[in-house]
């Protein structure tokens, strides 16, 4: 049987970061999925960064991550979003060659040396000796399995078993295994949903009636930028209407989100045109941006108008939005449902704390977003190959990093729909910017072993000047942020015993005892940020501490 320190089950964003972060730490790492094509694809729209998530991109290139290193090879169009802003709230965004990153991503991932690739189906796993399809055994599992847990594709009346559609129009294998292996375990499944635009051919679009979108012409890049890299593609953006809101609502019987045969939830910061429609009927119009999947590509992602309705509906309420008249598709859009762990079973390093040895990110942990999942992934694998090898762990949290607060959102609060990451989830958010990630989190990577100390410094040096001016500007509102931060940190600091028992508390209800049971929250400090606590609660909680 072949032994790996660290083994990575899935080969999407978060695996690709978990596998490279534990093969930089030195564990001897197997990243296993089902082909070569799952490396850096980017099964929705072939897009980096964005509010919160550029932010998450700045600081997973402190600790060496690879998603910024391949963006700034394979952006093909850039926009610095909110530039009339503060630093605080900009956010660079990048529209990405799909060929081109995922050819980068490979070429990074060649270069770890302890790091093996293996194309196959996980069709068994012994929790308890850590085995996997029978022949590859570990000191730690990452599992990074996306949309492909009992996936199951929606597109009108057809229903596909499948974990993703793939570009040549077959369907990828979904995972009907790990689910009841995860419930077995113990593990709340939850059920939820995502979908995808049609994509469009590019020759059978009237551009001259859509507004053109340039490009910032310099942009500034995610990580050391990329001199062989000069595309400048344009993107476009029309507009839905009064008319093809009517068609959606005279076929809405037929949308599966409508008539119950969809019954995941879907995230309310990325709802199909459908629900936008019905939901907000007080607008006339919605914004659809027209995006090349590729520098030469003929195929264009018409951003704004994901979609489970059936290809004939598609086909009548597509060709009323201005520049669509006669266009042609090339591959309709589909929901795709799926499920996903309850968070709240894992601490901040993404661990179980009932089998320490297993470690799970993306949107196995209720999350939606290439970023999201990609940040989790360089944590959970820095943390696999920490308990697998001995290591000092990578600990973070939300008064350092915004990947600090999406973890400590999942494990904490939970999720009721797929978690998406905004700047304004962040209450530190002026600290916390993209300028400084590297002056943030640059030192604890060197520490451990996630990024060269030269290629740090040269990097902060790179930076210092942006990050000087930034730090002058927020003074005040830095002071303040750090009085904030220090009570965090006091409350932080006040463990919550593994099997603390909540029943029988005076001052907690039947509700916040559920709560707390399941969520297990390790310190104060969590314990504070769950729905319905008071501070006469938390007095309780503390003054049980101090008595035992």
């Amino acid at each position: 049987m072949k032994h790996y320190d660290v083994i990575v089950i899935g080969g999407g964003h978060a695996g690709v970061e978990a596998a490279a972060a534990a093969a930089r730490r030195g564990a001897k790492t197997m990243l296993i999925t089902q082909g070569v094509s799952d490396l850096g694809a980017l099964s929705c729209n072939p897009s980096i960064g964005g509010p919160g998530k550029s932010q998450m991109v700045a600081e997973m290139d402190a600790m060496g991550g690879v998603v910024g290193r391949a963006a700034d090879r394979a952006g093909i169009h850039w926009r610095t979003l909110n530039a009339t802003h503060g630093a605080a709230t900009q956010a660079l965004r990048a529209q990405i060659d799909r060929d081109l990153y995922h050819n980068a991503i490979i070429d990074i991932l060649n270069q770890y040396d302890n790091l093996t690739i293996k194309y196959e189906t996980v069709v068994d796993i012994d929790a308890e000796n850590r085995v996997v399809n029978g022949k590859y055994s570990a000191g730690a599992i990452v599992f990074t399995t996306g949309t492909f847990l009992n996936g199951l594709v929606t597109r009108g009346d057809e229903k596909i078993p499948s974990g993703r559609l793939m570009d040549d129009g077959q369907y990828q294998k979904n995972d009907t295994t790990t689910s009841d292996f995860l419930r077995g375990l113990g593990f709340k499944i939850l059920r939820l949903k995502t979908g995808t635009p049609a994509r469009l051919k590019k020759d059978s679009i009237d551009f001259s009636v859509c507004e053109v979108q340039s490009g910032d012409t310099p942009h500034d890049w995610f990580s050391d930028g990329d001199d062989n890299n000069k595309y400048d593609a344009v993107c476009y953006i029309t507009h839905t209407n009064e008319h093809t809101h009517d068609v959606i609502r005279e076929n809405i019987q037929n949308a599966p989100m409508y008539n119950g045969d969809i019954q995941g939830t879907g995230p309310r910061y990325c709802p199909s045109i459908e629900d936008k429609v019905m939901r907000f009927p007080e607008h006339t119009s919605h914004h659809v941006f027209l995006e090349p999947e590729g520098y030469n590509s003929d195929i264009i992602y018409p951003n704004g108008l994901s979609t489970s309705f059936g290809a004939d509906e598609q086909d009548k309420w597509l060709r009323t939005v201005a520049g669509l008249e006669n266009v042609v598709v090339v591959r309709y859009g589909y929901a795709i449902e799926y499920d996903a762990i309850d968070a709240r079973a894992l601490n901040d390093k993404l661990q179980s704390k009932d089998y320490p040895y297993l470690f799970f990110a993306g949107q196995i942990n209720g999350t939606s977003g290439y970023e999201e999942a990609a940040a989790q992934g360089l944590v959970a694998g820095a943390n696999a190959a920490a308990y697998a090898c001995g290591l000092p762990e990578l600990i973070i949290d939300r008064t350092n990093s915004m990947i600090g607060v999406l973890i400590d959102d999942i494990t904490t609060l939970g999720v009721d729909e797929p978690y998406r990451m905004f700047t304004s989830r962040a209450e530190y958010r002026l600290k916390l910017r993209a300028d400084n990630a590297i002056s943030r989190l640059g030192p604890i990577g060197v520490k451990l072993g996630l990024i060269d100390a030269d290629v740090y410094e040269r990097k902060l040096a790179a930076r210092a000047d942006k990050i000087a001016e930034n730090d002058k500007f927020y003074a005040g509102y830095i002071e303040r942020n750090e009085r904030e931060i220090a009570a965090y940190k006091r409350d932080a600091a006040l463990k919550i015993p593994a099997d603390f028992e909540y029943r029988g508390l005076a001052g907690l209800t039947n509700e916040l005892v559920e709560k707390l049971t399941a969520t297990r929250p390790e310190n104060i400090a969590d314990l504070s940020r769950i729905s319905g606590m008071t501070p006469a609660g938390i007095m309780v909680v503390l003054r049980r501490i101090k008595n035992n």
